[in-house]
C-alpha cells in the first residue's frame, strides 16, 4: 500500500444553535469547527474534527502546515511531526497553529492504526473495559426552574448515566447555583457524580472561595476551569482552600501550561485535550504526568478521538460526551457515527473500527462550510 500523503482538505464549519448558551462572561450562538481530511495515494483516509471558536485553524493547516506533509510517508509519524515543527520554527507553536498541528497529528495516528488494521486505542494496549460516560446535560433550557432542570437530569440518571456536567458560570449568585444543585440531589440522590464547569469566569481567588462555600456539602466531583490556565498561583490557592476538587485544562494549546499546573500540585483533576495540545502524543505526556502526581485524569469532549486515549492509556474512568438529542453541541451533525449512538446504560464500550473510526459526512460539510480548501501532491 502506498502511504504517501496525496491530499489534505480542510473546512471551516459554522452551525447555529437553536438558543444561545450562556457562560457568564460570554455567550455561544454558533458552534464553530475545523474539519480535516488526510488521504494517501493508496486509499487510506483519516478524518478529524475539533471546535475552533472561529479561530482560522483551517487556514493555518492549508497555508502553512499541509505543504510540509504532502508527498511524504504518512506512517513515518516522527518524521512528519518534525516536518511540522520545522515549518513553525519562526512562528509560535501555540494558539491557532497548535490546534492545526493537533488535528494533523491525530490524522497521522489514525492512518497508522488503519494501516495496522486496529482501532487506535489498541496501539496502546490489547484490552479495555467499558467506561462511564460524563454526559454534558446540564445546560439550562428555556422555561426551566430548579425542579424541572433537576427532573431532566434525573431522567438521564434513570437511563443509566452516573456522571453529568453542569454549566455553572452564568448563575448570578453562588446561592442560586447551590439551589439548583441541591434540587438535583433531591431528585437523583448522591450516587450521581456532578461536575460544575465555570468556563474561566472567576475573577479572583476570593470570588472562587465564595462560590465554592455553599457547594461543599453537595458531593461535587470537581469544579472545572475557574481561571485561565496560566494562573498557577490562583489554582493552587483554590485547590488548597475550596474544599472541593478543582480541575482545569480544556482547550489548552500549550502542554507546558498544563505541566506547570501539574508540577505545582495546583489541581486535583487534569483535563486533557488532544484536539488542542498537539495531538495524541502530547496529550499522553500530560495525562501520564498528572497520573504520576496522583491526579485524576479527564479528557475533554470530542469522544470520537478522546475515547482512544481513555481506553488505551487506562488513566481515566470516563469519557465525556455531548448528547446528540439536545441543542448544546453540533459536532454530531458533521460525522457519520457519533459516539453517543454507541452508549448503553450510561457506558461506552471500546470501538472496534480501524483507526479512530471518525468519518466526516461530506454532504453536511458542504452545507455548513463557510470556507474550504485543499492541498494536493503536485
Amino acid at each position: 500500500m502506498d502511504t504517501t500523503i496525496d491530499r489534505i482538505e480542510a473546512w471551516a464549519c459554522s452551525l447555529p444553535l437553536p438558543t444561545p448558551l450562556r457562560f457568564g462572561t460570554f455567550e455561544v450562538r454558533t458552534r464553530e469547527y475545523a474539519a480535516v481530511r488526510v488521504s494517501t495515494k493508496g486509499g487510506l483516509v483519516a478524518d478529524c474534527l475539533a471546535q475552533t471558536r472561529k479561530a482560522p485553524v483551517d487556514v493555518a493547516i492549508l497555508d502553512v502546515l499541509a505543504p510540509a506533509l504532502i508527498g511524504r510517508d504518512a506512517l513515518d509519524t516522527a518524521a512528519r511531526l518534525a516536518d511540522l515543527a520545522g515549518t513553525l520554527r519562526a512562528l509560535e507553536r501555540d494558539g491557532v497553529f497548535g490546534r492545526g498541528v493537533s488535528l494533523l497529528e491525530m490524522c497521522l495516528q489514525d492512518l497508522k492504526a488503519q494501516a495496522a488494521g486496529l482501532p487506535l486505542w489498541r496501539l496502546y494496549r490489547d484490552k479495555a473495559e467499558p467506561l462511564d460516560v460524563l454526559l454534558v446535560e446540564g445546560y439550562e433550557m428555556a422555561g426551566e426552574d430548579d425542579e424541572s432542570f433537576a427532573a431532566r437530569l434525573q431522567a438521564r440518571h434513570a437511563e443509566g448515566y452516573r456522571m453529568m456536567k453542569l454549566e455553572a458560570a452564568h448563575y448570578e449568585t453562588p446561592a442560586l447555583l447551590a439551589s439548583r444543585v441541591a434540587a438535583i440531589r433531591r431528585h437523583a440522590g448522591k450516587d450521581l457524580r456532578l461536575v460544575l464547569d465555570f468556563a474561566w469566569s472567576w475573577p479572583s481567588v476570593e470570588h472562587g472561595l465564595k462560590c465554592a462555600a455553599p457547594l461543599r456539602d453537595l458531593d461535587i466531583a470537581w469544579l472545572e476551569d475557574p481561571f485561565h490556565r496560566d494562573r498557577v498561583a490562583d489554582y493552587a490557592a483554590v485547590t488548597a482552600g475550596a474544599g472541593i476538587p478543582i480541575g482545569a485544562g480544556d482547550e489548552t494549546t500549550q502542554a507546558r501550561q498544563m505541566l506547570r499546573l501539574i508540577e505545582a500540585d495546583a489541581l486535583h483533576v487534569a483535563r486533557v485535550d488532544a484536539t488542542t495540545l498537539g495531538g495524541f502524543g502530547p496529550a499522553e505526556e500530560v495525562a501520564r504526568a498528572a497520573a504520576a502526581r496522583g491526579m485524576r485524569v479527564s479528557f475533554h469532549e470530542r469522544p470520537e478521538v478522546h475515547q482512544h486515549l481513555a481506553f488505551g492509556l487506562g488513566l481515566a474512568d470516563h469519557v465525556e460526551v455531548f448528547p446528540t438529542d439536545r441543542p448544546f453541541d453540533c459536532a454530531h451533525m458533521l460525522i457519520l457515527e457519533p459516539a453517543f449512538d454507541r452508549i448503553g446504560k450510561g457506558r461506552l464500550s471500546p470501538p472496534t473500527a480501524p483507526g479512530t473510526g471518525l468519518k466526516l459526512d461530506g454532504k453536511a460539510l458542504a452545507k455548513s462550510a463557510r470556507r474550504s480548501g485543499q492541498v494536493t501532491h503536485g
